[in-house]
């Protein structure tokens, strides 16, 4: 479950880039990479649409980790219940064993 939360962590802040990078109305710090030329590194449309995909994909993975991890945890928290409950039992039926078969002394 670390694993998960490491990677949730990585992606948040990948998204934050992603949608910094991309070109809003104004000029902003996506058209600081060409964002409106035809020369640019993403070609004539600009980073827009490969920014929109790619921000698009990394919220898709990033909700289906939070999905995964929420169930996990949910899990474990059962499994910890559960045990409890067993553990209760136990003590609970030795009690009773302990009151209706005294100890001969």
């Amino acid at each position: 479950m670390i694993l998960i939360k490491i990677l949730l962590v990585i992606l948040a802040v990948l998204i934050v880039g992603a949608i910094m990078l991309q070109q809003g109305k104004g000029s902003d710090l996506g058209s600081a990479f060409g964002g409106g030329s035809s020369d640019s590194l993403f070609g004539p449309l600009g980073p827009s649409n490969f920014l929109s995909k790619l921000t698009w994909i990394l919220i898709s993975i990033f909700f289906i980790l939070c999905l995964f991890l929420a169930y996990m945890s949910n899990q474990a928290l059962r499994l910890n219940v559960d045990k409890s409950n067993q553990q209760e039992t136990t003590t609970q039926t030795q009690d009773l064993d302990e009151q209706n078969n005294p100890k001969p002394e």
